[in-house]
């Protein structure tokens, strides 16, 4: 289907659909008749979006089910500026950008630039933050440095996830869905008293499974993308007096699934030597087929516990600590060279991640100023052990292509282990203070002192016989590495607020950080074990608007970031090197859009248009072209997101609907932006239709993802070990399923 002929048919169902509203809007009288309002905590204070100075998109738990938004990827297609993207691994793999600002690449020591925070608790690393969504409440999306509230890591943004609380009154819901590639999904919970008023608990759970997408060319039994997940939470909620709440949560989260499979796009000089050894070169990734030597594994255990302890001191004075423990134990296997003949063994991936936090806040009111002081202690400790050994049709390979003996890379030899170990620890403390300067303005000032400390081993056990021969770089013995560092970093807000009557003015600024680490990665002896922080300055002004009858909402922003110190992480064609190689600017503007023009029907939309470029750059690419100037990975210019969403009566029941579209225009998808790397611009639409009762304890619906069957590449990459050729990760195909759902 042409763009062309999808945008026709999209036409086409609006077009019904608007005429379904218009013979059914005068009996939708019980339907939505305000724009919803939703509560953030974006300043560590209970604000509505309106109030909140700062670029922030946020919706509630009901509002992300009715767009079907079920785990954290798909938050991408509902937020214009958030990119979501999964390489060789979910769990190890998971990238998120704002803006065009993020992390690539599976190096453990390169640390995200966007923040993901869950119930307050800060996760280590995106991917054990991706996967199902489970009992939400809302979930929050900000844009630009947050470093003042959220700290280091959240030099590109945040994004903080709340959970349902336990309540004082019986309640619960049980979830069953079914879709194609024999895919079905439970969930349920229960929340209620245990001892009146005082004592309140959740018990919450989800399984979900589904064949995968991607199938193998030789082995049919092998499936790639698939899911086979289980979650589970419980929650205590005690109130042993009417100022104090105290929040227990435990979770639990199962993942034993075969991601992921990637295709070649285009087949470079070595494909004649992997052809000649009985490989399969193709260059049909949208044929949804792969070719590999062994079956992949991504797994994951992961558990944490966090108590929540909010105290109201006084009518003018809180105090609220969080302390939490998580760790997580991740395995992956994946043929990392895209071909099926016998190149290299599986890397037999193992992650392990400990973190601690402590966080202590005390806010009150004093006259004009509402104040907010705090404290924050953590330590966060990562192993990872790791192979790369040479598979039996490596040495025939190379024989092919260089003249060198094949019995100089004998099967089984090479990097036995690949061990990195990193211990952090670090602590801050910060302010957050809002000055009412007039009855109309406010100045908004915020500083965060940092201090993050860390030590870090490297140890690659090697076996190679050929190095005194041949130094094949990649597959020689490296010297153990041993380091510590540390830094103490600023970081802050200034802002002066212009108050509406609903929403404000604001202009400001706001300087962030994310972490200098360690290359935890071989390439590290030769490239550098160590990099330097990454700082950025933002320069933002926005407007928040609304008419009085709350019927239409306008939010926007434009924004200024200068990233100094820029950390990219290189692929070499077998590892990752992470350096302080670039400055970084980006320019854009954001505008956000909800209209109710009718009761009932919601019209939202957003649209970013950012130049996140490369102010300066020491590395050329493959063609020898500066990359100063150029656009960095996974920075379109234009991206977009718009909903229809309508409810009315039918009989005794209430129907609704929803159409969710996505663009994201043209943009390269290799750190040194390779010509074979552009990726074209794609939409994705996405659909909803459904029915509830009266009492709205029932409901049935029918949906779609990616309706329109829209080819798209996720990341183009150079494929491993095989110069000139490219590899590809797909964009999910249409999935389409019915879901029935009973709350009481």
């Amino acid at each position: 289907m042409t763009a062309t002929t999808k945008f026709r048919t999209l036409l086409t169902l609006l077009s019904g659909f608007f005429l379904a509203i218009h013979h059914g809007a005068p009996q939708a009288a019980d339907g939505v008749s305000v724009l919803e309002e939703v509560v953030v905590t974006a300043t560590r204070r209970n604000q509505t979006v309106s109030q909140v100075p700062l670029a922030i998109t946020a919706f509630t738990g009901d509002q992300l089910q009715v767009r079907g938004i079920g785990d954290m990827q798909d938050l991408a297609r509902v937020s214009p500026s958030l990119v979501i993207t999964t390489s060789t691994s979910e769990t190890t793999g998971t990238e998120v950008r704002i803006r065009g600002i993020g992390t690539s690449g599976n190096n453990p020591g390169l640390e995200p630039s966007v923040g993901i925070f869950v119930d307050n608790v800060y996760r280590s690393r995106s991917g054990l933050a991706a996967g199902d969504l489970l009992d939400i409440a809302s979930v929050e999306i900000l844009r630009g440095p947050q470093g003042t509230l959220f700290g280091r890591n959240t030099s590109a943004g945040t994004i903080s996830i709340n959970t349902l609380k336990p309540e004082f009154e019986w309640g619960g819901y049980g979830e069953g869905t079914v879709q194609n590639y024999n895919g079905y999904q439970v969930a349920a919970g229960v929340t209620g008293p245990l001892l009146e008023d005082t004592l309140a608990f959740r018990l919450s759970a989800s399984y979900n499974e589904r064949d995968g997408y991607v199938s193998d060319r030789l082995v049919s039994s092998r499936e790639f993308y698939d899911r086979n997940r289980a979650n589970a939470r419980g929650q205590l909620l005690w109130r042993p007096v009417d100022d104090v709440d105290v929040r227990l949560i435990v979770d639990y989260k199962h993942k034993d699934e075969h991601c992921c499979a990637a295709d070649y796009t285009i087949a470079g000089p070595t494909a004649a030597a992997i052809e000649a050894l009985g490989g399969i070169v193709k260059t049909d990734p949208f044929a949804y087929k792969a070719q590999t030597s062994f079956d992949s594994q991504d797994d994951l255990d992961e558990w944490g516990a966090s108590v929540e302890t909010n105290w109201a001191v006084a009518e003018d004075l809180s105090l609220t600590w969080i302390g939490a423990y998580r760790d997580a134990d991740a395995y992956a296997n994946v043929d990392s060279d895209t071909s099926n003949i016998d190149l290299v063994k599986g890397t037999n991936w193992n992650q392990n991640d400990h973190f601690m936090s402590q966080e202590v806040r005390l806010n009150g009111v004093s006259g004009r100023v509402d104040w907010l002081v705090g404290a924050y202690y953590y330590t966060d400790d990562i192993d990872v052990d790791w192979q790369l050994l040479y598979g039996a049709d490596f040495g025939p390979y190379f024989n092919l292509l260089l003249g060198v003996p094949a019995f100089l890379f004998p099967e089984g030899v090479g990097d036995q282990s690949r061990y990195f170990k990193q211990d952090g620890e670090g602590w801050a403390l910060f302010t957050h203070n809002i000055v009412e300067l007039t009855d109309n303005y406010d100045l908004v000032v915020g500083f965060r002192w940092s201090d993050d400390n860390k030590d870090a081993t490297a140890r690659v056990v090697n076996d190679s016989v050929h190095c005194t021969l041949i130094p094949f770089v990649p597959f020689c013995p490296v010297p153990d590495l041993k380091e510590s560092r540390g830094e103490g970093e600023p970081s802050g807000t200034l802002k002066l607020v212009r108050n509406l009557d609903i929403g404000n003015i604001y202009v400001g600024y706001s300087r962030g950080y994310k972490a200098g680490g360690f290359n935890l990665d071989r390439d590290a002896a030769t490239t550098g074990f160590e990099f330097d922080p990454e700082t950025v300055d933002s320069y933002e002004a926005g407007l928040k608007w609304s008419v009085p009858d709350r019927t239409l909402e306008a939010n926007t922003a434009i924004f200024y970031s200068e990233f100094q110190n820029y950390q990219i992480n290189e692929f070499n064609g077998v590892s990752f090197a992470t350096t302080n190689a670039a400055r970084v600017n980006s320019t854009g503007a954001e505008l956000e859009l909800s209209w109710l023009p009718l009761t009932g029907l919601v019209l939202d939309a957003g649209v970013t248009w950012s130049n996140t470029q490369y102010d300066e750059h020491p590395v050329s690419n493959e063609l020898g072209n500066t990359l100063e100037g150029k656009r960095v990975p996974f920075a379109p210019e234009w991206s977009a997101t718009g909903s229809i969403s309508y409810q009315m009566p039918i009989g005794s029941f209430t129907g609704f609907g929803v159409i969710n579209a996505s663009y994201m225009g043209e943009h390269n998808t290799n750190e040194t932006l390779e010509p074979e790397a552009e990726v074209g611009s794609y939409t994705i639409v996405n659909a909803r239709l459904g029915l509830r009762t009266a009492d709205s304890n029932w409901e049935v619906s029918l949906w779609g993802k990616n309706i329109f069957e829209e080819d798209y590449n996720s990341i183009l990459f150079n494929t491993v070990l095989q110069d000139g050729s490219w590899s590809s990760f797909r964009g999910e195909p249409r999935t389409y399923g019915a879901s029935v759902r009973y709350d009481f």
